[in-house]
């Protein structure tokens, strides 16, 4: 486990400075804005399908769990459970825990930022100013309450069926490149940089580290 947290933090590090002394996070920003409009791609003439891109995976996701959660109670109380030939009793408790508390823990996250969402930034139309991770917080500063990027946590979760299953190498890259790429049509509407769709990876594998010592293992009665 704390090989594991070592280099959770030290991803977290890297991606932290690479925001504060690069142009990292403007970069891909600038890639989806209209300076012409003054706008993002997935705004304006498109927003109703940047809503659609935005809604309906985390409608599938939030659909996903709340299976996951009837299961659960289901097994428990009526010895019922038709995810069985997938998941245990304690698999479906681990995931349902996850399912809530990587969502609670990036929200709260982000309820405490100080970073406004790109499209509120001043470089891109709006009127606030771009602050990076590790920069001052000016005087009389509202707080943005952007990052990290909560639309991720909506899929997060789902990582827990990859520590329950013990999956192999390759499903743990394409299931990070299919949440990277749900998340990122926040980038799209000017909603988030890519990095606090990262932190938000990072924050979520952290709690189901956690999680997974607690649950699996040898010595716990769960």
């Amino acid at each position: 486990m704390l090989k594991s947290i070592g280099s959770l933090l030290g991803i977290f590090l890297f991606v932290a400075l690479l925001s504060q002394y690069t142009d990292f996070d403007l970069f891909f920003s600038d890639l989806f804005f209209n300076p012409n409009q003054n706008q993002f791609i997935l705004q304006g003439a498109n927003k109703s399908l940047g809503i659609i891109l935005h809604d309906y995976p985390k409608y599938l996701s939030i659909l996903f769990a709340i299976s996951i959660w009837i299961a659960l109670v289901t097994s428990v109380l009526f010895n019922k459970n038709f995810y069985q030939n997938w998941f245990t009793t304690r698999d479906l408790l681990f995931i349902s825990i996850a399912s809530i508390l990587i969502p609670f823990a990036i929200w709260w996250s982000r309820e405490l930022s100080a970073m406004h969402c790109p499209r509120e930034l001043i470089i891109y139309g709006g009127e606030s100013l771009y602050l990076r991770i590790l920069d001052s917080i000016p005087m009389n500063w509202s707080n943005g309450q952007c990052s990290p990027s909560a639309h991720a946590s909506s899929f997060i979760w789902i990582l827990s069926i990859l520590f329950v299953k013990k999956m192999k190498t390759q499903v743990w890259f394409f299931t990070y490149l299919l949440i990277f790429t749900v998340s990122s049509v926040q980038v799209l509407r000017g909603a988030h940089f890519v990095t606090h769709i990262i932190y938000s990876i990072i924050i979520g594998h952290f709690i189901l580290t956690i999680l997974k010592t607690i649950f699996y293992n040898k010595n716990n009665k769960i």
